[in-house]
């Protein structure tokens, strides 16, 4: 599970969050949905542990995630700027994200390499179509076998026939494995179809949050 109790963060006296509020169950998958600007971005760098928050708490099954890597260790994020080293290959991040993601698993990875078929896996990143490379973060991310997966905006970029590939293997990991996903989107349409839980995000805080039956019940 993971809980957001109170965060503020500011920039230049800008609050980006204001006291947001967010529970996510575990092995569910939690839709984040608002506008640009509205703070999605900067709450997921904060649930990956990349920005420390003024005030408040970030908690992973009810540890700090913040400069913890045991907890760092079971979270994986496909950000929407994606970043990999300059000349590497999806083969060479595979290598090294096994040196500090434990539960690397190079037989899935084997067994992704079907469904990411058009990747040429020696060929470096930044060299792919915008699409590829996004495809091979998610080829990338899951084979970490994370406990809890953080996306943002993740389907930008993929054509619709990689979309349900990609959005049936993350169903997969959430039924089998217990996986929890975190996904943030503008696009309330597309999450419909698959997550459990929604929150919708406006000018830092969370202004409802709900599972998806009853927000498609009440509202």
């Amino acid at each position: 599970m993971i809980q957001v109790n109170n965060v503020v963060k500011t920039f230049d006296g800008f609050r980006a969050l204001d006291g947001l509020n967010m529970t996510v169950p575990t092995a569910s998958i939690y839709g984040l949905v608002g506008p640009n600007g509205a703070g999605k971005s900067t709450l997921l760098r904060h649930i990956t542990g990349v920005w420390r928050q003024d005030s408040g708490e970030v908690l992973a099954d009810g540890v700090p995630i913040y400069e913890n890597p045991a907890v760092k260790a079971r979270i994986a994020s496909i950000p929407d700027d994606l970043y990999y080293f300059l000349s590497a290959s999806t083969a060479d991040m595979a290598a090294f994200y096994r040196g500090f993601y434990p539960r690397f698993d190079m037989g899935r990875y084997a067994a992704l390499r079907e469904v990411f078929s058009g990747i040429d896996e020696k060929r470096a990143i930044r060299r792919l179509s915008k699409g590829m490379q996004k495809q091979a973060a998610f080829w990338l991310a899951m084979c970490c076998r994370p406990d809890i997966l953080v996306l943002d905006e993740p389907v930008d970029g993929l054509d619709p026939v990689m979309r349900r590939q990609v959005w049936g293997l993350l169903m997969g990991d959430v039924a089998e494995h217990g996986t929890t996903v975190l996904v943030s989107s503008h696009n309330l349409r597309e999450l419909e179809d698959v997550c459990d839980h929604v929150g919708i995000l406006s000018h830092g805080k969370v202004l409802l949050e709900r599972s998806l039956t009853d927000l498609q019940d009440n509202i």
